[in-house]
């Protein structure tokens, strides 16, 4: 028997291989007797967090979904958390609150588009 650990898409897999050996052929046939999930290798030292893309004052979407409703316009002054967007993903909605105070330079998104996560939504200037 053989004691292999198998990686398939992504996951991690420890497997015991008997070698059987038949009389009629010549061949060896290999069979699984236990796959179960290995345990996660530990990182020694994770990643560092990437940054937020966008430029000083650029407000970010931090999850993917829809935007429901823009609260504000281009020109408006904001106070810090004051609500600008609202979105939706997987019915239900989320806040996106001015995360500083200022005047709202541009929005780059509009009523019913589609954002990732991370695409920027608003600049506060």
């Amino acid at each position: 028997m053989e004691h292999l650990r198998i990686t398939v898409a992504g996951k991690v897999y420890d497997v015991v291989v008997e070698k059987i050996e038949s009389d009629e052929t010549e061949t060896t046939v290999p069979r699984v007797f236990a796959a179960a999930p290995a345990a996660a290798p530990r990182i020694a030292n994770p990643p560092p967090t990437a940054k937020v893309p966008g430029a000083p004052g650029d407000a970010v979407s931090p999850l993917a979904g829809i935007v429901q409703a823009i609260a504000l316009d281009v020109g408006a002054t904001v106070s810090e958390g004051d609500l600008v967007i609202t979105l939706e993903a997987m019915k239900c909605t989320t806040s996106i609150n001015a995360t500083a105070s200022g005047t709202i330079k541009a929005m780059h998104v509009k009523v019913g588009d589609a954002v990732e996560e991370g695409q920027v939504l608003y600049t506060i200037g």
